[in-house]
């Protein structure tokens, strides 16, 4: 990797000083902007998004907390996982359990408390070792939409933290038949290696078509000190196809298939529920999702669109623990199978003042063949599981309303009712005992769970200037208890045993926000506070000496402020920067939450030329993060500084981009105190140099 660095760093620099020279000087006051120029920053600095209210509205008129990134900034800060992109929003951290697929936290709150979604499909898989915001790979996405808190009635369970929404990248229909397409290579020194991608589509009045493959190969990191950080390796793939047919002016139908494969992928993080220990890899992991979504706009003044999504999930998961440092285990294979069906009917009715947002949303998730095969050093083989076959169900009915009170203000009130049940079959020590003498018992009888709960909300949005919004919401959301979390046995060593709780309650959040924004074409400040108080915390309780079970026992308070500035100094350069607060108590222990990220923010500078030359320097930092609880160590402050440069240029009749950059310029060694909290030093990479090429057909 040394070698690679030295050899790298002089042609990178070359070639920046090179793009440079290309560049124009930044224009004067007398530069005039284009009426494009103009729509393009009204873009960036109001975005419209979808997942807050099931509808197309502006980020300044949505109450609530929400954020966007965009394909265009995923590109160009080359992020090699949807988190490290959806990090850029503040109030978004990520704990680097791998380069690959680092687990998310919104406001303090993450794993089973955030809802993931790819185009409006629920992504159900275990989070104890994390491998769900890995499951796609950024180059396919056109757009992240993340809601923080429980702030929509859309989306039910799970949602007291928030909701991400992954929109893939798919063709549209155009007046004139065209063909487009995009071919991406990115080298990259550290973690080393390639990604490929290439995306085709044809557009027409009645019909489009879209397919892409992707392939990634890297190898493990190394840190800002050179430490080499094993098993942090990944390599995938991917295939989606999708399909858009226009049947008359009313009727759209769309369909899509998305596979994606992960091999020898490491978890240096080791997950939340192995902070030390055995090396855990992937070695083979598959999610694949067929969807199809029929949507009717009416033309009629009541209904303006209905539609419903159907959609089949599978996510397969191996998982290989192997070098552990002593015990009788030589390796534990441990796997899975989830399926998840789902159906939701939507629909937007319009009758004077109020957008209503109504229909219904049912689901199913099914963990299967979850055996656990055991390599003792004893030569004998065992295989038992942590979970029986276990299937959860949930259907919700739910409405939102946006009533407009003049020209100034509205309202939105949301609500949603939900059914959720659940059952585990019978489950016994072992499935294959490593010896014929080995007895085998049963540990937990098969199980259901039935019951009712419900999410609603209230929000206000004034705009009280022609520039400045001011929004307000209070909501009240729950997060069931998940199947392993109902229904898991571990077997903890040492005659202890941990067992999951059929009966738990669900987690109770009531969330109040706060939010002040301000939009012109030169400037845009977006302010928010909250605090979230969250009942019947779910964890881990020692009930004896030899028994240990999941039980409703905490209780908890977390409030912070976030920021976000964007201000044109020229019509050519912009500023912008973040700030994100936030502090985390338990109120039954009267000490800190632990997995709270520091103070944080991002400060950045961004010239665009005429020439179609860009650049970028930001600068990402944490403070140090000492309110922790007792046994937990605290945190140290770092910052990072991150240099991109692109050129946009016309070759051989293609529009083509050239993209340059060194992220952590400085080679600072940092470590990630949402790592860190778990009693572990996992580091982050050191110096990296990329080099994208783009070639747009």
């Amino acid at each position: 990797m040394h070698g690679l660095k030295v050899f790298l760093q002089p042609i990178s620099i070359v070639l920046l000083l090179i793009l440079a020279a290309t560049g124009t000087a930044i224009p004067g006051e007398g530069y005039t902007q284009t009426e494009e120029q103009e729509q393009e920053r009204r873009i960036t600095l109001d975005p419209v998004l979808v997942t807050a209210r099931g509808r197309q509205s502006l980020a300044s008129e949505t109450p609530g907390g929400v954020g966007v990134v965009d394909q265009e900034e995923i590109s160009e800060s080359n992020s090699i996982s949807l988190t490290n992109a959806a990090a850029r929003i503040p109030g978004v951290d990520k704990s680097s359990d791998s380069a690959w697929g680092s687990a998310m936290t919104i406001r303090g709150l993450g794993r089973n408390a955030v809802i993931f979604l790819v185009d409006g499909c629920r992504v159900n898989t275990s989070t104890d070792i994390n491998a769900r915001f890995g499951l796609v790979n950024p180059l396919d996405i056109e757009q992240i939409e993340v809601l923080k808190g429980p702030i929509s009635a859309l989306y039910g369970s799970g949602s007291t933290g928030g909701v991400v929404n992954i929109i893939t990248r798919k063709g549209k229909f155009t007046q004139t038949p065209t063909w487009t397409g995009e071919i991406t290579n990115t080298i990259a020194s550290n973690p080393q290696g390639n990604d490929s991608y290439g995306l085709a589509t044809y557009n027409s009045k009645n019909v489009w078509v879209s397919a892409s493959a992707g392939f990634r190969d890297h190898a493990s990191y190394e840190s800002g000190s050179g430490e080499k950080i094993d098993n942090s390796q990944f390599e995938d793939s991917t295939l989606n196809a999708s399909l858009g047919l226009r049947e008359n002016p009313l009727n759209t139908t769309q369909f899509q298939v998305q596979h994606l494969r992960g091999e020898e992928i490491g978890i240096p993080g080791k997950g939340l529920a192995l902070p030390t220990g055995p090396d855990v890899t992937y070695p083979d992991v598959n999610r694949t999702l067929v969807n199809l979504t029929h949507t009717l706009t009416p033309d009629t003044p009541l209904i303006s669109e209905s539609s419903i999504n159907l959609f089949y999930q599978k996510i397969e998961r191996r998982v290989r623990l192997d070098h552990f440092p002593g015990g009788p285990l030589t390796e534990l294979r441990p796997q899975a199978d989830h399926d998840t069906w789902g159906a939701k009917w939507q629909n937007t009715l319009t009758p004077r003042a109020h957008t209503i947002v109504a229909g219904v949303d049912v689901w199913n998730w099914k963990i299967s063949n979850s055996n656990r095969y055991r390599e003792f050093a004893s030569g004998l083989t065992g295989v038992d599981a942590s979970l029986a076959d276990v299937e959860q169900f949930s259907g919700g009915v739910f409405m939102e309303d946006e009533w407009r009170i003049g020209k100034t203000v509205s309202l939105n009130l949301g609500a949603r009712l939900d059914y959720i049940s659940a059952e585990s079959q019978d489950l016994y020590n072992w499935i294959t005992p490593p010896t014929p003498s080995t007895p085998v018992t049963l540990v937990q009888s098969g199980r259901s769970y039935s019951d009712t709960s419900w999410n609603a909300h209230g929000g206000v949005t004034w705009k009280f200037m022609p520039d400045w919004t001011m929004t307000f919401i209070t909501a009240s959301a729950f997060r069931a208890p998940d199947l392993m979390e109902r229904f898991k046995y571990i077997n903890l060593g040492g005659g202890v045993e941990l067992f999951g709780n059929p009966d738990l309650d669900p987690e109770r959040s009531i969330f109040l926000e706060y939010g002040l924004k301000h939009t012109t074409d030169r400037f845009t400040i977006s302010a928010s506070a909250y605090v979230n108080f969250l009942d019947d915390l779910i964890t881990e309780t020692v009930v004896d000496d030899t028994t240990h079970e999941m039980m409703n026992v905490d209780k908890a308070r977390i409030h912070g402020g976030e920021i976000d500035v964007a201000c044109y100094l020229t019509p050519s350069l912009t500023a912008t920067a973040t700030l994100a607060y936030i502090y985390g108590k338990n109120t039954r222990t009267d000490e800190p939450l632990a997995f709270i990220a520091p103070l944080n923010g991002l400060a950045g500078l961004r010239y665009d030329g005429t020439s179609r030359f860009w650049g970028t320097i930001e600068m990402e930092w944490a403070a140090d993060q000492n309110r922790t609880p007792d046994a937990t160590p605290s945190g140290k402050g770092w910052e990072r500084f991150n240099l991109h440069m692109g050129k946009k240029f016309t070759a051989l009749g293609k529009n083509q981009e050239l993209i340059l950059g060194i992220d952590n310029l400085f080679d600072r060694d940092t470590t990630n105190y949402l790592s860190t909290s778990r009693s572990m030093e996992l580091k982050e990479p050191g110096i990296n140099f990329f080099c994208t090429w783009k070639i747009i057909i």
